[in-house]
């Protein structure tokens, strides 16, 4: 029983501004999953130490979908209007940004779920 508290905008405030989470997708290699929201954010997570590995930067619009490639080695991911403000928003928007852009991301360490260190336990000799 665990929420991942994601995609959420002045957490510490009384009133926090909550965005939709448009998109989940596991890792095939390493197993560990992002996730895509309406803020434009994606994050990478340890399902299994239930923590974020890494927040990146929002995009200019919310992120729709995304997906990792066969190895986990490419993170893609579609940025666009996602029509949760309705018609009359993606009209007022500049001709520039109603359409969608494909973006790819090279996955590195980020995607790695962190290593427990040794104790004296756990340790082998």
């Amino acid at each position: 029983n665990f929420a991942f508290k994601c995609h959420r905008h002045n957490a510490d405030s009384k009133d926090p501004e909550l965005f939709a989470v448009n998109s989940i997708a596991f890792n095939p290699v390493v197993g560990t999953f992002s996730t895509a929201g309406g803020d434009g954010s994606f994050n990478f997570w340890d399902k299994d130490a239930k923590h974020r590995l890494k927040a990146f930067h929002r995009a200019d619009r919310p992120i729709t979908t995304a997906c990792f490639n066969h190895d986990g080695s490419l993170y893609a991911y579609a940025v666009c209007h996602d029509w949760s403000k309705g018609v009359a928003h993606h009209m007022q928007l500049p001709a520039d940004q109603r359409g969608a852009k494909i973006m790819i991301h090279p996955v590195g360490q980020e995607a790695q779920p962190k290593k427990e260190p040794a104790t004296a336990a756990t340790k082998r000799w």
